[in-house]
């Protein structure tokens, strides 16, 4: 016998596998909207509801390090699987505010076409007195602060080469509990600022849910 755990992972499954294109559309046209408005005079929808304490948590990320997951699904083997991350590219707005490349932290991991493509301007010997070998994984690591960074101009001086990591953020992996979906890293604040904008497109995805569960009771799933 199926758990409700392991329907509902089930049901996640199947919506990032049949609606993946549809729901990003869907968020694109707004129609979020319109299902909010239908809740309001039962029963408000939670991003509604509980916006504030929704916020709250959200801004916990400034001082707190955790990530976000999204209402848009993540990339994945299929094809046609990127719409959700072109969705968060087309929305997102960075705020250059640098946080994520002056902030201490862990370090930068560099890809080997990375390291090389940078290696490639600056020199070698300068690239590798600004990082440390990790020698378990084989790699290069930019020390943090990233020296790359200039606090003066507010910018990279590396930009146009910059490493892969820095290209995706603050998109991460998505979390455990939802496989399925983009995630973000709650530390930047123009993801904080996108979380909030996009709390109304669960109800999308709640609806893909509710559907796709109510086949499989049925049978049609």
């Amino acid at each position: 016998m199926t758990s409700e755990g392991e329907q509902i992972s089930q049901v996640r499954r199947l919506c990032h596998m049949l609606c993946n294109a549809s729901c990003v559309q869907a968020k694109r046209r707004g129609d979020h909207e319109a299902l909010i408005e239908q809740h309001l005079p039962r029963r408000p929808h939670w991003s509604v509801a509980r916006r504030e304490e929704q916020v709250q948590r959200i801004d916990r990320g400034e001082a707190e390090p955790f990530d976000i997951s999204l209402p848009l699904p993540a990339k994945d083997g299929q094809e046609g699987s990127d719409t959700g991350v072109a969705l968060f590219w087309e929305r997102f707005r960075c705020q250059e505010c640098g946080r994520c490349c002056y902030t201490p932290g862990a370090g930068l991991f560099l890809e080997k076409e990375d390291y090389e493509r940078i290696a490639e301007r600056i020199g070698k010997k300068r690239l590798n007195a600004l990082c440390r070998r990790d020698k378990a994984q084989s790699a290069w690591i930019v020390k943090q602060p990233c020296p790359f960074y200039d606090r003066e101009r507010k910018g990279c001086t590396i930009y146009d080469i910059r490493p892969q990591t820095c290209t995706k953020y603050p998109l991460h992996p998505p979390l455990p509990e939802l496989p399925y979906n983009l995630a973000v890293d709650a530390f930047c604040p123009a993801a904080r600022e996108f979380v909030k904008e996009t709390l109304g497109w669960w109800i999308i995805c709640e609806s893909n849910w509710a559907r796709l569960l109510a086949r499989m009771g049925d049978g049609k799933a």
